[in-house]
């Protein structure tokens, strides 16, 4: 049995760990990065079991109470985070040292005053000081992505180094720094090691360093699954008979038993803005896919929803993006549909996050494995 999976996000890749675990074999369409390489490091919608393997495989730690920093400036909760950001939770009450660094894209007295005045700060009487470092060896070192300064850190030497600058500088009970702890390596863990307190980062901004540890760690783990993957935008899937046909750009093709359809929402592309300024279609929203039941809008077909001049998002609010998708039942399945599923921000889930693109993910790919 053959199942194939369209997207590698959060949802793709849970969707082809799930199939894989059912005895199926697995071919993954990778169209690019979407929402997924993006995230900030936060795990958020989760209602459901995760895997253990599958969590630890993608790097991420789980519990109900956990509290991060955000780059921003706020202490919020999730539902578990990327193991490098720091967890403010078992440090309530405690000092928490934040890094100050001369960096253009880091602002640490401004960080460290609004973690401080935080709700929950005030209320677990947690403190954040602020502590210079001398981590930039370089002038460029101010300006360079957040992805760049943390994959700097990876050099041979430069572990070793900072865990003595930062017991040199001992006296916190953990170490709050920005986005830059390492792409490859679990370098928060080892500098805690090292220093015998929790290091750990803030969120990171899009494409820096948590979504780039989410496509490794997402490689590693197809990799070691031995899932097909293969590179392109998907534009028409078939179904004939017993098997489900995708087409590529390009005219390369992809035929399996089932379909997990886990192409992202707008932001990966899986899901389109239609109608053209001339008014010779109506404005509203497509799928990316050909072959596919059209989209819903809150539970109503998506077109028309706006004026010949296109959606009006200012109108009708941004929001309206989140309730857009493809008609599933619970397991996933596609409506009219015996072997095609979808999972993730395709299915329009209100709010999309982390958690709702695992636990669809999953259930999409066990079900599509026991079709295929």
């Amino acid at each position: 049995m053959k199942v194939v999976v369209v997207g590698a996000g959060f949802a793709g890749v849970a969707a082809a760990w799930a199939a894989r675990r059912a005895g199926a074999t697995v071919t993954v369409v990778d169209g690019g990065p979407g929402a997924s390489s993006l995230y900030c490091g936060g795990v958020d919608g989760l209602r459901a079991g995760v895997p253990e393997e599958l969590l630890s495989a993608l790097g991420l730690r789980l519990a109900k109470d956990t509290h991060i920093a955000t780059r921003e400036g706020v202490v919020r909760t999730t539902d578990g985070r990327d193991s490098a950001l720091l967890d403010l939770a078992p440090l309530a009450g405690k000092h928490v040292g934040v890094v100050d660094v001369p960096r253009d894209d880091w602002d640490g007295p401004l960080l460290a005053r609004s973690f401080a005045a935080s709700d929950w700060a005030r209320s677990t009487g947690t403190r954040f000081e602020l502590v210079p470092l001398p981590l930039l060896e370089k002038g460029h070192e101010r300006r360079v992505s957040s992805y760049d300064f943390a994959a700097g850190f990876e050099r041979p030497e430069r572990p070793a180094w900072l865990a003595e600058v930062l017991k040199a500088k001992a006296g916190p009970n953990a170490w709050l720094f920005g986005p830059w702890l390492g792409l490859t390596r679990s370098l928060a863990a080892e500098l805690s090691r090292a220093t015998g307190v929790p290091v750990g980062e803030v969120t990171s901004p899009p494409g820096g360093a948590a979504g780039a540890r989410f496509e490794l760690r997402r490689d590693a783990l197809l990799a070691s699954l031995a899932v097909e993957r293969v590179t392109g935008r998907v534009t028409e899937v078939l179904t004939t008979g017993g098997d489900v046909t995708v087409r590529l750009e390009g005219g390369v093709v992809v035929v399996g038993g089932a379909l997990v359809v886990a192409s992202g929402g707008f932001v990966g592309g899986g899901l389109l803005l239609s109608g053209a300024l001339s008014g010779a279609d109506p404005a509203g929203f497509e799928l990316a896919i050909r072959g596919l039941p059209p989209v819903l809008l809150r539970g109503e077909l998506a077109q028309p929803v706006s004026s010949l001049f296109g959606v009006d998002l200012a109108a009708r609010g941004r929001g309206l993006l989140e309730h857009v998708g493809l008609p599933v039942a619970h397991d996933g399945r596609v409506s009219a549909s015996s072997a095609v599923f979808a999972a993730g921000d395709v299915v329009g889930p209100v709010p999309p996050s982390v958690g709702q693109a695992l636990e669809s993910g999953l259930r999409a790919g066990a079900a599509a494995a026991g079709t295929a």
